[in-house]
């Protein structure tokens, strides 16, 4: 279906209505590539819808599900690009925040009724996306496989979680022995050639 869709809450329900939910992973992004002032509005605009809008909607839409259940998990797929402002996929950076941010705070929300959430804040992943996007293989890279099965493995240890030593090392970097404007420019050095 389409995640940007104004539509999607009513999609959603009615392709899972029946079925007896445990794992809601939310694993999609739109990464519009390039200086912000020169993208198309419209590619922005579909950042916003996919990567913010549409994983509100899934889990408004499934999780009175869980709860009546009282028990489940939530997977948000963010990115170590949201951990700070990251030039030329700036608004999917920004996006990717706030699945953080929201792991963050649904964790604690939802922990109480037994529902455990976690942010995987992953470093780049070979997807077809990336693929396409014609940058090889840079230091840290996992697999898709590794990452779900790590990001699985994580559930039930705290919010959000990095997978890979070297990503962990990077976020840690980003996060905590950096200032805020080296880390920026860091990540910008590692976007400039997209």
């Amino acid at each position: 279906m389409d995640l940007g869709s104004p539509g999607l809450g009513a999609a959603l329900a009615a392709a899972t209505e029946g079925l007896d939910l445990g794992v809601l992973v939310y694993n999609a992004a739109f990464v519009p590539v390039g200086r912000f002032v020169d993208a198309d509005a419209e590619e922005l605009e579909r950042a916003v819808d996919v990567n913010v809008r549409a994983p509100v909607v899934m889990l408004h839409t499934l999780l009175p599900d869980l709860q009546g259940r009282g028990r489940g998990a939530v997977i948000l797929m963010s990115s170590l690009a949201g951990l700070q402002g990251t030039a030329r996929v700036a608004a999917y950076a920004a996006t990717k925040a706030f699945n953080t941010v929201l792991g963050e705070g649904l964790w604690q929300e939802l922990g109480e009724q037994g529902i455990d959430v976690v942010a995987c804040c992953a470093g780049a992943i070979p997807t077809p996306g990336y693929k396409r996007s014609g940058k090889g293989r840079v230091p840290g890279m996992l697999d898709p496989d590794t990452v779900a099965r790590r990001t699985l493995d994580a559930l039930g240890k705290g919010p959000r979680f990095v997978p890979g030593l070297v990503n962990w090392l990077v976020a840690v970097l980003l996060t905590r022995l950096l200032p805020r404007k080296a880390a920026i420019r860091l990540m910008a050095g590692n976007t400039g050639d997209l």
